[in-house]
């Protein structure tokens, strides 16, 4: 099922940049028998396109240049367009396919490295597409904005750069278009590497599928309304940046979160170095006193003795201390990494408020001596859709109304 998830996402992207290319050309040059903005139309999909999978955007878009620009010319193309570079990724793209065709069969701590060295993959391709090949795009559009306006009506072209003094001087649309094209596309890579996140942390190769089928079926909705209409596809692929933008802050912490796990699981002898029990690298398992989902903070002592979850606002920002909410605690082993769970009474179902990397596996005694907790659980395996549904729903929860509501929060 991955393996036909896979090909279909490298049918669709070839051919939405087989298209693009086709019709257009050369983007700085507005084809005469195109309307006006079918080609920025073209470079809003590519650039949306490429952020939901950067490796294979780029690759598919390099190798389609390659063979439709003649032998004499192709010495002037842009690098991800030479035979090594997309040669290359198309090869570590293969080996991520072999992944998923022999992940079915294979046991989950051997494939989900896998999936957590595919994070990776997905963050320098993602920087390579937003440093080389998005400013290429977006270089294209400006020159054809600005062919265009001139080409449809010079006298009109004059009079807007005559009421623009810093177009007057010669303003290179290129300041405009590149950094817009950037943010579009990092906003839209981010939600989108969100997704490979939450599949390789995945315990379930239920949910696994699901959320590739997922992330297959935007991509195609980018292509298909791109086909239906250049228009229409821009304006889709426009609502995905909108939307992708409201989801950043949620993408990024869940981008921290999935950056540290990985690294804890593929390189584990390194974050071994870094394990402190007494200020436990932690984050946020749900809301709690205004606190976002996913934070990532530590777990100190305040010098009364009080439980308290350390952290700075997008990592930079002045450092905050909230207080864990009164009740009981204890801490879970869990199969990947422990966690911290709370519940208000001693009768009542325990409800996990703090996850702690891997690296703190094997630690759980350390953690529990130092913040006095006495209760150490061995985890519990559960299988089937309703443990996927409730590791889903608690992994992406809003949080319980007792800890959203708590706001004893105070400046460290």
């Amino acid at each position: 099922m991955r393996t036909a998830l896979l090909t279909l996402i490298i049918f669709v992207s070839d051919f939405s940049f087989a298209s693009a290319t086709a019709q257009s050309g050369d983007f700085s040059r507005p084809s005469k028998d195109r309307l006006p903005g079918v080609d920025m139309a073209e470079g809003i999909s590519q650039i949306t396109g490429t952020a939901i999978s950067p490796l294979l955007g780029v690759c598919s878009a390099g190798a389609w240049r390659y063979f439709h620009t003649p032998s004499a010319q192709r010495g002037s193309l842009p690098w991800f367009c030479h035979p090594g570079a997309w040669v290359f990724g198309f090869a570590i793209l293969g080996i991520c396919i072999l992944k998923d065709v022999f992940g079915t069969v294979a046991p989950p701590l051997i494939k989900k490295p896998l999936d957590m060295a595919e994070i990776f993959e997905n963050k320098v391709s993602g920087l390579v597409a937003s440093a080389s090949f998005v400013p290429f795009i977006a270089t294209q559009m400006a020159q054809h904005f600005d062919a265009t306006q001139a080409q449809i009506c010079p006298s009109a072209h004059l009079f807007y750069a005559s009421l623009i003094p810093i177009a007057s001087v010669g303003f290179d649309l290129r300041l405009l278009f590149i950094p817009l094209g950037i943010v579009a596309f990092l906003v839209v890579w981010m939600t989108g590497h969100a997704i490979n996140v939450l599949i390789a942390i995945s315990p379930f190769g239920f949910v696994d599928s699901m959320l590739k089928i997922f992330k297959v079926a935007i991509l195609g909705l980018v292509v298909l309304s791109y086909l239906i209409n250049p228009y229409f596809g821009a304006a889709i692929s426009l609502l995905i940046v909108l939307v992708a933008a409201m989801l950043a802050p949620s993408a990024f912490r869940l981008t921290v979160f999935g950056t540290l796990f990985a690294s804890d699981t593929i390189i584990p002898w390194r974050a071994r170095r870094f394990v402190t029990p007494t200020e436990t690298h932690a984050f946020m398992a749900r809301p709690l006193a205004g606190v976002p989902t996913r934070t990532h903070g530590r777990l100190v002592r305040s010098p009364d003795g009080a439980i308290c979850f350390s952290f700075r606002p997008w990592l930079i920002l002045s450092r905050r201390t909230i207080h864990l909410p009164a009740g009981t605690l204890a801490i879970s082993k869990g199969i990947y990494f422990p966690s911290l769970l709370h519940s208000t009474d001693a009768g009542d179902s325990s409800t996990r408020i703090i996850l702690f990397l891997p690296r703190y596996r094997s630690h759980e005694r350390a953690i529990a001596d130092h913040f006095a907790i006495p209760d150490i659980r061995e985890s519990t395996l559960t299988k089937g859709f309703q443990a996927a549904k409730a590791w889903l729903t608690g992994t992406l929860n809003t949080g319980k109304a007792k800890y959203a509501e708590l706001q004893h929060t105070r400046r460290a």
